[in-house]
């Protein structure tokens, strides 16, 4: 994240401290409470500006004296909502801001609360947040498998990833024991929870996925875990891959990658490659709106080192079994001419994967 200007200053941009819990329950928002409080004993303004108590008499304990900034109220399809309301803690400026269920998507499906947080950020004021694990982009479909409990709304690893994260986990056998004791829901849910989701051996495989998660190694864990479970190796999502150069028709292939990837419910990867030439890196500022882009659309974004653009989104395309490549053409038509277009070489490269041209305007 860059810096903005706000009254003609340039403002730093806030810190993200996330607090990663490998299931519902594990103590995840009590540990923000609790950190959120100390540093306000310690002299610090700490705010709460979305808290989700579930009922339980340990969230309400650990608020304590913490100030709660009011939610802003959504009015969709008739019914009221609440929602963060990111104006009301700019205008606290506190030293940092508590968000609790990072993962939500607001009322009317059109903002996810990550985005807001990342606009407090962006405002110089740091936030501290809570995410499951199965809540990650790279972990969700793994854990559904896991757990059977399908798909569930997701945060881009890359916006966890510009923080510091620290990693709440329980043993299953104490985390069943407080489900039990009604600690985590109500009584008349218990009995369908510990039958479901939350068997100690999903627990276990959360947990794994989780300390993966942090090693940067899911991917490589991903399949023993999976097998423990009895479950059949995850088939490879569909994949669309965006590749972009620091020009100006970059944010085109982007928005046309996003369009298909979600026609074709997809995951969505921009990657920008650094030729060996050094001619296709670009100022930090357009890499940074491609990124902002590609997190807001739901993908993840990467840069690459290559002898050149065909070759690194080929040898991308194949690692990640991407079925559709979008490029930009040349603006010069006499360049395709002497060198080749970007999309011929990777259909020469790649010739059963499908190549979409994004015209310069």
């Amino acid at each position: 994240m860059g810096e903005f200007s706000r009254d003609g200053q340039n403002v730093q941009p806030g810190r993200l401290r996330t607090y990663l819990g490998t299931a519902p329950g594990v103590g995840k928002t009590y540990a923000m409470l609790n950190d959120g409080w100390r540093r306000s004993e310690g002299g610090e303004r700490i705010v709460v500006g979305w808290i989700e108590r579930h009922g339980r008499a340990e969230t309400r304990a650990q608020l304590r004296n913490l100030e709660i900034v009011p939610p802003r109220s959504v009015d969709y399809r008739g019914r009221k909502f609440e929602e963060l309301d990111v104006a009301a803690n700019v205008a606290r400026q506190p030293d940092a801001v508590l968000i609790d269920e990072l993962a939500h998507t607001n009322a009317d499906g059109s903002r996810k609360r990550w985005e807001d947080a990342a606009e407090l950020l962006a405002t110089g004021l740091s936030v501290m947040t809570t995410v499951n694990v199965a809540n990650l982009l790279s972990v969700r479909d793994y854990a559904a498998q896991v757990t059977g409990a399908g798909t569930v709304e997701s945060v881009p690893d890359e916006f966890v990833q510009s923080g510091e994260v620290v990693l709440v986990d329980l043993a299953p056998e104490a985390l069943r024991q407080r489900i039990a004791a009604g600690q985590v829901y109500s009584t008349d849910t218990v009995g369908g929870a510990l039958a479901s989701y939350f068997r100690t051996s999903n627990l276990a495989a959360l947990s794994e996925l989780g300390r993966a998660w942090m090693a940067g190694s899911v991917d490589a864990v991903a399949g023993a875990v999976l097998a423990r479970q009895g479950v059949g190796p995850l088939a490879p999502r569909p994949t669309v891959l965006a590749g972009v150069s620091g020009s100006a028709w970059g944010e085109n292939v982007i928005r046309r990658a996003a369009r298909l990837a979600a026609e074709d419910d997809a995951d969505l990867l921009v990657v920008h490659v650094n030729v060996a030439d050094g001619l296709a890196r670009r100022r930090a500022d357009t890499l940074g709106r491609y990124r902002d882009m590609t997190l807001k659309a739901g993908g993840r974004y990467t840069e690459v080192d290559g002898a050149s653009a065909a070759d690194a989104l080929a040898d991308a395309a194949r690692d990640l079994h991407a079925h559709r490549i979008v490029v930009a053409r040349h603006r010069s038509r006499l360049g395709e001419l002497a060198r080749g277009s970007v999309a011929s070489r990777i259909h020469r490269l790649l010739p059963g994967i499908a190549v979409d041209e994004v015209r310069p305007e």
